[in-house]
């Protein structure tokens, strides 16, 4: 298994030598995993690139990629890329230079991938994991971008710890679906943004407690500088996107439930008026609204991950009929209820019943996560 150490780095010649020897050490103790390390440096003046060109290769395979200063997101995307185009890694293992994240974690988010987890995130939120040494202005920060932004204003509820570099994530079928070459992040944002994306994927999502700590040596890039400002702002912009595209995503497929609503009506009244019983009559309804539900969600809802070839959407229609099985039932059962209960005439107000409360969230639920979750735009 290959797995590429992603090390954003700016003037970090008193830490870089010691975290490529951190990693050496540990890929010795795990032997089928080859470890390879990129080093994105954005043309530090300090040396930090020499260090890196002179690292013994009989250690640990290094690749050095430099770039204008830009921001820390502009730096990952092209480390990311690489990774998967170039090293052809199963496994993108970002994390920082300055030993605030352990290396010696990263095992830990590697196994979750091995138990079947497509992200494992290393996690200051969750029972075990926790700070150490931050003064009010980093944890005012971190507070406001990974509660207030990520959590309340994006709704990214994968995970509890939005903002941090280090995570394992798997490659084939996962990142390497993320359209790496649209995001245009430039500063810190991009850790909540591939996150998302991330999610997009169908990505099953876990963290993993550990201790944060202060950096070892150099100077913090947290703080009042030129960038400041700007990656502050483009936070907050990404956040209302993420928001906004999930809830135009949501009004889109609200919209197609009402038609499917009245198509599935206009049918089960035309049945129910010809004697046939109200819950196969409902049931019979519910298949003609799924066929139009597949049809716009595919083409309009979902139509960044569109399902396009007759054998493909054959395919999934039948899977798509599979999934919605339940929401057939549910209709089936409340109608059966309401009918016995308070006669033939509660067979309308029961089935919109079941359909607002219990089919709908299924239903988003299952298109989301299996439907069209393996189709990239």
């Amino acid at each position: 298994m290959k797995i590429a150490h992603i090390i954003p780095t700016f003037n970090e010649k008193d830490n870089i030598r010691a975290m490529l020897d951190e990693l050496y050490e540990i890929s010795k103790q795990y032997p089928k995993w080859e470890n390879i390390c990129i080093v994105v440096d954005d043309l530090s003046p300090d040396g930090t690139p020499d260090i890196v060109r002179k690292y013994p290769h009989d250690k640990l395979k290094v690749h050095l990629l430099s770039k204008k200063k830009e921001g820390l997101g502009r730096a990952l995307i092209l480390g990311y890329d690489f990774a998967i185009r170039k090293v052809k890694a199963d496994i993108v293992v970002p994390n920082d230079a300055d030993f605030q994240w352990d290396p010696r974690d990263f095992p830990k988010l590697v196994r979750k991938i091995e138990e079947g987890f497509d992200v494992a995130v290393a996690s200051r939120h969750i029972k075990g994991g926790r700070v150490s040494g931050w003064n009010w202005f980093r944890k005012l920060n971190h507070d406001i971008s990974n509660t207030l932004l990520a959590w309340v204003v994006a709704g990214v509820h994968e995970v509890k710890d939005h903002a941090g570099n280090f995570k394992a994530i798997r490659v084939k079928g996962i990142l390497e679906r993320v359209p790496l070459a649209k995001m245009k992040n430039a500063g810190f944002s991009f850790q909540l943004h591939i996150l998302y994306e991330l999610s997009k994927t169908g990505a099953k999502f876990t963290e993993v407690p550990v201790l944060f700590r202060e950096r070892r040596y150099g100077q913090s890039k947290i703080g009042f500088n030129r960038y400041y400002l700007r990656d502050i702002v483009e936070y907050i912009k990404s956040s209302i996107a993420i928001r906004l595209e999930r809830s135009n995503r949501f009004f889109k497929y609200g919209l197609v439930g009402i038609i499917g609503l009245v198509i599935q009506t206009i049918v089960s009244k035309l049945l129910i008026s010809a004697n046939l019983m109200p819950p196969l009559a409902v049931s019979v309804g519910a298949e003609c609204a799924i066929i139009s539900n597949f049809l716009m969600n595919n083409f309009w809802t979902f139509k960044t991950h569109v399902i396009s070839g007759v054998s493909e959407m054959f395919t999934k229609f039948i899977q798509f009929n599979a999934a919605s099985i339940g929401a057939v039932i549910i209709q089936g059962g409340f109608v059966w209820a309401g009918t016995f209960i308070f006669g033939k005439s509660a067979w309308f107000p029961s089935m919109l019943f079941a359909i607002i409360f219990l089919v709908i969230p299924y239903s988003y639920f299952v298109y989301n996560r299996f439907i069209w979750k393996t189709h990239h735009s």
